[in-house]
């Protein structure tokens, strides 16, 4: 069992780690078939946990070290331990083994028969049925598939662009931001790709030439190379599911899905377009309202202008400064409060390690302890470095799973994220909405690491990918209540001073604004997935551009390639990236508990871990929700949430 993990590994250790694990492997896969249990797919499960859990740290190093030739190490393995899953899944003898289980079904319970389909699906797709002279040339395109997907990433990763800017360009941004930038040697303004550069700049300045370079460079991440790489990726998978006997990959993905099928999801999505059309129609009006009052221009909207717009919407209408706001925000406080929620409703308390080994000096480690036992650990890595992942995510390093010997492992998870660093005179200070991010990010931690999963395929966020979103969902409601609020903020530079009274009815009076934007885009993002990964091939330009052009109708800026860095669509998210509205339904009808209960409410937070964390993928979402609900779910609340009765 692990107990504590080490971040200093060399490239060669790495490469070490990597061969023991791999022959470890396949000692105790020919230990399982000379046996030939009929429940081996339990132990292949086990033995594959082992092998993920012990190279955990190791991949994870990709895409959080320092080092250029570890992060490449890191990489190389990743792509091994990929390919060898590919190998794995198409072992005859292990396919049969697993297959004998299909004899004891009458004896396995409702979680094992669910463990093994999921292990049958997977040797049916790395091609188990198919002929022999069809298999070898399958298995290629699913290593090719791999080495895809890793080359795209990669790319992203090396991402170090630095615009440079003169202090007339950066008129909008308040000094503050301004003075933290760095000097080039010729005295302008040096401006990163990264969110905390990115966003403030985009939503605050006012020059609409320096608007459009900062979103010409930030939407062409990855390039052309990123481009080609996805649209070869989509048409491997196309010709990979049509081998396998479907229409096309999303038919493929979508069967073990809570959606099981393209059309239902295409039939979600649209009817969610036509409910929230002219909601968009009407934002859209009132945007182009805006422009024409400061620029004399009343033209249709631009991809790098309606940013800029909906926040002097937010000033001037609604009185809010998203940069006054984030004065309130301090990271150490809106941890303080995040800690102090989650701790009261999940019944559990957070201690942090101060001397435990991490891979940053910003990292920071905590244990989750409940009812006087330790069972997990987290990290917390928030800030921006070069190489690093460049979004905000949720790892898992070591899965939990209950061994045959009755001992249980503990999981360890991180939290990976990129708000502003502190400054000599500024603590790291969050947008509101970086507040909301957190939240969600950390939810899905709790997923995580609060488990009680047997078996390491169903633990934590081991649930359907339409699913696993809507825990951490339903989490983001704390951030737009007055009540959390207060507790979560304090001025800067006066921390007895919460946010105002005044400026908390402001906020939760903006809330909405441009929603229907905002849902429109996620439709559009869905409807683009959907269609790259139902057709043979694509120009996935054209796509991306007329999704947008026809659901958001914001065009995308002429040259740009938005998809190239769309990580989503290259892995994890492939024919799944409509489940973040999916889920968003059941998370707003779980969230009508806590509405009626009290967000503080310790007995329904406690039924929530329960229900939902704990359970992991060892039941099917819909009784999950269905349990804690003591109901059917509907989609009532989160239409309600978006305003539309």
């Amino acid at each position: 069992m692990i107990s504590q993990l080490a971040f200093d590994l060399t490239p060669l250790q790495i490469q070490q780690i990597g061969e023991e694990q791999l022959k470890w492997l396949e000692h105790r896969i020919s230990e399982l078939i000379s046996k030939n249990e009929p429940l081996a797919f339990i132990d292949l499960d086990l033995a594959l946990a082992q092998v993920s859990n012990t190279l955990g740290v190791s991949i994870f190093l990709k895409y959080v070290s320092t080092d250029d030739a570890v992060r490449a190490a890191a990489d190389q393995l990743e792509t091994q331990h990929q390919k060898w899953m590919v190998d794995l899944f198409a072992r005859e003898d292990l396919f049969k083994l697993v297959k004998n289980a299909e004899r004891e079904r009458a004896r396995l319970d409702p979680t094992q028969i669910e463990l093994l389909n999921d292990y049958l699906f997977q040797f049916k797709r790395n091609g188990l049925e198919l002929p022999s002279e069809q298999k070898q040339l399958f298995l290629n395109n699913k290593k090719r598939l791999v080495e895809i997907e890793a080359e795209f990433s990669k790319n992203l990763l090396k991402e170090n662009t630095v615009l440079e800017f003169s202090r007339e360009e950066l008129t909008g941004l308040p000094e503050s931001f301004i003075n933290s930038l760095t000097l080039s040697p010729n005295g302008l303004y040096q401006v990163t790709l990264s969110y905390p550069h990115v966003t403030p700049f985009m939503e605050n300045v006012r020059s609409e030439a320096a608007r459009k370079k900062m979103s010409f460079h930030f939407n062409n991440r990855g390039g052309l190379q990123n481009k080609k790489l996805l649209e070869e990726a989509a048409s491997l998978r196309h010709e990979l599911a049509q081998v396998l006997g479907y229409e096309n990959h999303a038919s493929l993905v979508l069967s073990r899905r809570m959606a099981l099928d393209p059309k239902t999801v295409e039939v979600f999505l649209k009817e969610l377009f036509n409910k929230l059309k002219s909601v968009g129609k009407k934002e859209r009006e009132a945007l182009i309202q805006v422009k024409k009052k400061l620029f004399n221009n009343g033209q249709p909207l631009t991809s790098f202008e309606w940013r800029y717009l909906h926040n002097q919407i937010l000033k001037t209408h609604f009185d809010v400064d998203p940069l006054e706001v984030q004065t309130y925000f301090p990271l150490e406080k809106v941890l303080e409060g995040m800690f102090a929620v989650y701790q009261k409703l999940l019944g559990v308390e957070f201690l942090k390690a101060t001397s435990a080994p991490v891979w940053h000096s910003s990292v920071q480690k905590f244990e989750v302890w409940k009812s006087g036992q330790l069972v997990s650990h987290f990290y917390m890595d928030l800030f921006p470095r070069p190489g690093k992942y460049n979004h905000a995510a949720a790892f898992t390093l070591v899965s939990a799973f209950l061994d045959k010997d009755g001992s249980y492992q503990i999981p360890f998870s991180s939290i990976v994220a990129n708000f502003s660093a502190p400054s000599q005179d500024r603590p790291s200070l969050l947008l509101h909405t970086e507040v909301e991010t957190l939240f969600h990010e950390f939810g899905h931690i709790m997923h995580q690491v609060l488990t009680t999963a047997r078996y390491p395929s169903f633990s934590g966020t081991g649930v359907k990918t339409d699913f696993v979103e809507a825990p951490s969902q339903m989490f983001e409601n704390w951030v737009w209540d007055k009540e959390m609020l207060r507790r979560l903020s304090s001025h800067y530079l006066s921390p007895h001073n919460p946010l105002p009274d005044e400026l908390i009815e402001k906020i939760l009076a903006a809330k909405n604004l441009n929603s229907g934007l905002h849902y429109l885009r996620q439709i559009a993002f869905g409807l683009i997935d959907l269609e790259i990964h139902t057709r043979a091939s694509c120009d996935s330009s054209e796509v991306y551009e007329r999704h947008m052009r026809e659901v958001l109708e914001i065009p995308v800026l002429e040259g740009t390639m938005p998809q190239a860095s769309f990580g989503h669509l290259m892995g994890g998210y492939d024919a799944g990236y409509y489940g973040y509205l999916w889920a968003e339904v059941f998370a707003q009808d779980m969230f009508t508990r806590f509405e009626k209960e009290g967000l503080l409410n310790s007995e329904t937070g406690i039924d929530y871990r329960k229900w939902i964390l704990e359970p992991g993928g060892e039941q099917p979402p819909l009784t999950l929700i269905s349990g804690f609900l003591k109901r059917k779910p509907n989609s009532d609340a989160f239409l309600k949430s978006l305003g539309i009765s």
